[in-house]
């Protein structure tokens, strides 16, 4: 996707793909104030109601994060929404990040998502706080993390319909084997790496129905 026309900072692609008509996954991003701000995240559970839960969580993303640029505070507001108004007794592991296109900065909040991993000249995961999912509880008050982020790096954000990808005989594709192919692809473009990554899972899973929602997104900081 380019971001918007003037924006020459990053590059990014991504992936959704669900394992039924509709999925619980999502990503999104925008930008404003010369910040890049992106999330990701799952809702438990499978079909409509997920979904819905999905499109929710995506709508409030969109609407606090125009209001703050603190991941905490965009965390802590949208888990007191989806407490309030989770019927369903649904939850969702989620990440925010705010990446400061000028200087590489990055801030984030994660509530019981996979860790993203950093793609540069060498490969390391972000370092995760402990946190509950969104709307589990209202109230919870979210932790702020802050690392820098190199020129050339790819921050790779995943769900795990990833790691938790099954073959015939219920092996998963693994964390193990997701570094690996991911340090194959160092000098690669957002598109390159997550084209690879999707190819490798499919391989793994020769031909065993999709058990989980896959999404995968890739963000070059160029």
């Amino acid at each position: 996707f380019p971001p918007s026309p003037d924006c020459k900072e990053v590059t990014i692609y991504g992936s959704l793909e669900p394992a039924k008509e509709v999925g619980g996954d999502l990503y999104d991003f925008h930008i404003q104030n010369g910040h890049l701000l992106f999330c990701v995240g799952d809702v438990s559970g499978k079909g409509v109601p997920a979904s819905l839960m999905m499109a929710v969580t995506r709508s409030l993303f969109r609407t606090v994060s125009y209001q703050t640029e603190q991941p905490d505070e965009i965390m802590k507001r949208i888990n007191d929404s989806l407490s309030e108004m989770n019927e369903n007794l649904l939850f969702v592991t989620f990440f925010v990040g705010i990446l400061d296109l000028k200087t590489g900065h990055l801030s984030y909040s994660n509530a019981g998502h996979c860790a993203p991993v950093i793609i540069g000249s060498s490969l390391s995961t972000l370092k995760m706080d402990t946190n509950i999912p969104l709307g589990v509880m209202s109230g919870w008050d979210y932790t702020k993390q802050e690392c820098h982020i190199d020129p050339g790096s790819i921050i790779f954000l995943y769900t795990d319909g990833l790691t938790e990808a099954q073959d015939a005989v219920y092996n998963q594709f693994g964390e193990e084997r997701m570094m690996a192919e991911l340090e194959k692809m160092g000098s690669a473009t957002p598109r390159e790496l997550i084209d690879h990554m999707s190819a490798e899972i499919h391989r793994f899973e020769n031909g065993t129905e999709q058990s989980d929602d896959l999404t995968m997104l890739a963000i070059k900081y160029t």
